[in-house]
C-alpha cells in the first residue's frame, strides 16, 4: 500500500477512533456531572431536611400550640430523601457508601423514634401548663396571699424553666411545692393544680434529656462522614474522566485535523455542561417570575445573618388586578414591582431581596448601622403612591403595605407587624412590637376554644328563634334560626366563636347540632324556620348528607325549611351554590339570600340564583332614614328582585322610623328588634 495511503489509512483510523473516543467521553462526561450533581443536590437536601428537623424540634419546646404535621411531613421527606440517596449510590456502583447511608437511615430512624417519644412527653407538659394558666386567674381558696404569691411565682417559673432547660428549677420547685402541698390538697382544684405542677416537675428531667439527645444526635456528622467519603470517590472519577480527555487530546495531536475540530467540540460541550450545572444551582434558589431570589434562598440567607433589618412588602389588593385584568396582568405587575425594589432600595445597604409568596416581597439587610424605620418604607410606598404601572392600554397605580421587623423568626414577625397594617386602615406599615397584643389574642383563642368545645361536649350549643314579619298584615310568616352559646348560665351569640370554630374544626359540629335542634322543634310544632348556611357548609358532603338523613327522619319538615346562604361570605364558587340550591330545592325546600348589599354582590350572578328571598343587609337598612345613597341602593335591589319574582326582608328594624321606611320603600317583610327579639321558643 503506497504511503499515502497508509498515512490516510492511518488518519482515518485516528479519526474513528479519536471519535469513538469523543462520543464515549461525551456521553460519560454528561451522565458523569448529572449523576454527581444529583448526588450533591439529594445530600444537601437531606442536610436542609435535618436543620429543619432540628428547628421543628425547637419550636415544639417554645410554643403551646404547634401543629405537629409540619414536623411529620419533615420525618417522611427526610426518610424518603434517604432511600433516593441509596439508590443513586447504588446506580453509581458506590456499594460501600451506599452501605453507609442505610445505617445512617437506621440512626435517624432512631432518632425519629425517639422524636415520637418526646412529642407525647411535651404534648403532657403542654396541657399541663394549659391547664396552669388557664387557673392563674381563679386560685385555690384554700390559700392565703403568701401561698397564692408563691404560687403565682412557682407557675411562671415552671414557664420560663421549662423553655430555658434550667435545672435549678427542680430543687426550687420541689421545695415550694412541698411547702404549698398541705394547703393545695384542701380543694379539688388544688389538688388538680397540684398534680400538674408535679407531673412537670417529675417530667422536666426526663424531657430536658430525652429533648437534648434528639438535638445532639451524631447524624449531621456522620452525613458529612459521607459527604467527604462521596467527595473523594467523586474526585477519583473525576481524575477517570481526566484521563479519558488526555487519551482524546493525544489521538488529537496524531490526527490533526480530526482534533481541532474535536477540541472545538468537546470544548463546546463542556461549556454547554458547566452553564447547565451554573443554571441548575441558580434556578434552585431563584423565582422564576421575576428573577429575585426565592423562599428557599432567603432560608438559606437568614441563618447567616447576624443583626437583621427584615422589611415584608405586599401588593395591596393583589387579587383584584388578578380577577380585573387576568393573569399576564398579573403576572407583569409582580415584574414591576421586582424591578423597582431594586431600584429604590439605596445601594449602601446591600440588600438581598426575595419573593417570598404570591404577592410578597422581602428586603433583607445586615444592619450594620441603624436603619430609619419610617424613612426606608415610605421610601417605598411613595415610589409605588407617584408612578404608574402600564400594561399595553392599562394604566394601574398600586399600593403596598410593609411589615418590619428585627425579631425572629424574620418572616413570621414581619407577616404579623404586615396583618396589623391590613387591620388598620390608618396605617401603611408597621415595625413589629410584641405588645401589639399578638399573645394576648393567642391567651383568648385559646379560652374562647376551650368554651366552645365545652359547650358542644356538654350540648349547650342552642337555637333561638327570631320572627320575620309581613309589612302588610304584620303576621310572623317564619323564625330564623340564631345560634347561641350558653356558659356560665349566660347566652352568647355564637358569632365571636365561629372563626376558632373554623381553625380547631368544631364549624361542622355548631351547624349539626342548631339544624337537628331547630328541625325537630319547627316539626314538633309544625312552625316554619329559616336557617343560616355557610359556603363551607354547601361545600361540606356530611353537611349535605346530614340534611337528606333528617328530612327521611322527619317527613314534612323540609316544607318548613328555608336556607338563608350566607352572601357576606363570598360566595367563591357559584357552581357549588347553584349545585346546592338544586338539591334543596328538590326536597322542598326554599332558599333565601342573606346580608345582600354588604359586600361587593355581583348582581348578574344572584338573579341567576333560583332563589325564593334576598334578604337586604343590615347595614343599608339602618342607614334609610338619613342616607339618600341608601336608599337608592335599596330601591334598586327592590326593583330588580320583583322583576325577578323574589320576595324581600329587611335586616335589623330597630326602630319605628326605619319601620315606615321599609314599608314606604315596598320591602315584603321584616326583622328586628323592634319588632321582636330572638327567644328560645316560638
Amino acid at each position: 500500500m503506497p504511503k499515502r495511503l497508509r498515512s490516510i489509512a492511518l488518519t482515518l483510523v485516528l479519526a474513528f477512533i479519536t471519535l469513538g473516543l469523543l462520543f464515549y467521553y461525551e456521553h460519560f462526561a454528561k451522565a458523569f456531572f448529572t449523576n454527581k450533581h444529583g448526588l450533591y443536590t439529594t445530600i444537601y437536601s437531606i442536610y436542609e431536611l435535618e436543620t429543619d428537623l432540628n428547628y421543628q424540634l425547637l419550636k415544639t419546646s417554645f410554643y403551646l400550640y404547634d401543629n405537629y404535621d409540619e414536623l411529620a411531613n419533615t420525618q417522611k421527606e427526610l426518610i424518603k430523601k434517604i432511600d433516593t440517596l441509596i439508590n443513586q449510590l447504588l446506580a453509581n456502583n458506590y456499594i460501600d457508601l451506599a452501605d453507609e447511608v442505610k445505617k445512617y437511615k437506621k440512626a435517624v430512624e432512631q432518632r425519629i423514634e425517639a422524636i415520637s417519644h418526646y412529642l407525647i412527653l411535651n404534648s403532657t407538659m403542654k396541657n399541663s401548663l394549659i391547664f396552669l394558666a388557664n387557673l392563674t386567674d381563679n386560685l385555690p381558696k384554700t390559700l392565703n396571699s403568701e401561698e397564692k404569691q408563691k404560687l403565682l411565682e412557682l407557675i411562671l417559673e415552671t414557664v420560663i424553666y421549662k423553655n430555658t432547660f434550667d435545672k435549678t428549677y427542680l430543687a426550687e420547685s420541689k421545695a415550694t411545692l412541698q411547702n404549698l402541698e398541705k394547703s393545695l390538697k384542701k380543694s379539688e382544684d388544688g389538688r388538680h393544680l397540684l398534680h400538674h405542677l408535679q407531673l412537670i416537675v417529675k417530667s422536666f428531667p426526663i424531657y430536658s434529656q430525652q429533648l437534648n439527645g434528639i438535638i445532639n444526635t451524631s447524624t449531621l456528622t456522620t452525613l458529612k462522614e459521607i459527604e467527604k467519603r462521596l467527595h473523594k470517590r467523586i474526585e477519583d472519577d473525576a481524575k477517570k474522566v481526566n484521563l479519558l480527555f488526555f487519551i482524546t487530546i493525544l489521538f488529537f495531536l496524531l490526527a490533526i485535523f480530526l482534533i481541532i475540530y474535536f477540541i472545538w467540540r468537546l470544548d463546546r460541550e463542556n461549556r454547554a455542561l458547566r452553564a447547565l450545572e451554573q443554571k441548575l444551582r441558580q434556578s434552585a434558589i431563584t423565582d422564576d417570575l421575576t428573577n429575585l431570589y426565592n423562599r428557599r434562598a432567603f432560608k438559606v440567607d437568614v441563618r447567616k445573618i447576624k443583626t437583621p433589618f427584615f422589611a415584608l412588602v405586599n401588593i395591596n389588593g393583589f387579587k383584584h388586578y388578578n380577577d380585573f385584568y387576568g393573569n399576564r396582568v398579573g403576572d407583569h405587575i409582580l415584574r414591576e414591582v421586582a424591578k423597582a425594589l431594586q431600584t429604590i432600595i439605596p445601594p449602601k445597604y446591600n440588600a438581598k431581596l426575595y419573593r417570598v409568596g404570591g404577592d410578597d416581597f422581602g428586603i433583607l439587610i445586615e444592619e450594620e448601622t441603624p436603619i430609619d424605620d419610617a424613612t426606608f418604607a415610605k421610601r417605598i410606598i411613595e415610589y409605588f403612591n407617584n408612578n404608574k404601572i402600564v400594561f399595553k392600554s392599562a394604566q394601574m397605580y398600586i399600593t403596598v403595605s410593609i411589615g418590619i421587623t428585627r425579631k425572629r423568626p424574620l418572616l413570621e414577625t414581619a407577616d404579623m407587624a404586615l396583618k396589623f397594617v391590613k387591620q388598620n386602615i390608618n396605617l401603611l406599615y408597621f415595625t413589629y412590637d410584641e405588645r401589639i397584643g399578638f399573645f394576648d389574642q393567642i391567651k383568648k383563642n385559646i379560652q374562647r376554644s376551650k368554651i366552645l368545645k365545652e359547650a358542644i361536649d356538654q350540648n349547650n350549643i342552642i337555637p333561638y328563634y327570631q320572627p320575620i314579619i309581613d309589612n302588610t298584615n304584620g303576621k310572623i310568616i317564619k323564625y330564623e334560626v340564631l345560634a347561641r352559646l350558653k356558659h356560665n348560665n349566660t347566652i352568647e351569640s355564637i358569632h365571636p366563636y365561629l372563626e376558632i370554630a373554623k381553625e380547631i374544626r368544631l364549624y361542622r359540629d355548631i351547624t349539626l347540632k342548631i339544624t337537628q335542634k331547630s328541625f325537630i322543634y319547627a316539626y314538633e310544632y309544625k312552625k316554619p324556620i329559616a336557617i343560616n348556611i355557610s359556603m363551607r357548609d354547601i361545600e361540606d358532603p356530611q353537611v349535605i348528607s346530614f340534611f337528606g338523613k333528617i328530612f327521611e327522619q322527619y317527613p314534612g319538615i323540609e316544607k318548613l325549611v328555608t336556607f338563608e346562604i350566607l352572601e357576606s361570605e363570598t360566595l367563591s364558587d357559584y357552581n357549588a351554590v347553584k349545585d346546592f340550591i338544586s338539591i334543596v330545592r328538590g326536597y322542598g325546600c326554599e332558599v333565601a339570600l342573606d346580608d345582600f348589599g354588604s359586600g361587593y354582590s355581583n348582581f348578574a350572578h344572584v338573579f341567576n340564583l333560583d332563589i325564593d328571598y334576598l334578604k337586604i343587609d343590615g347595614s343599608l337598612i339602618q342607614t334609610l332614614p338619613h342616607d339618600e345613597n341608601a336608599k337608592l341602593i335599596v330601591s334598586a335591589i327592590i326593583y330588580l328582585a320583583k322583576k325577578s319574582g323574589i320576595k324581600t326582608v329587611a335586616e335589623f328594624v330597630s326602630s319605628k322610623e326605619i319601620l315606615e321606611e321599609v314599608k314606604t320603600l315596598g320591602i315584603d317583610y321584616s326583622q328586628g328588634y323592634f319588632l321582636a327579639k330572638p327567644q328560645p321558643k316560638f
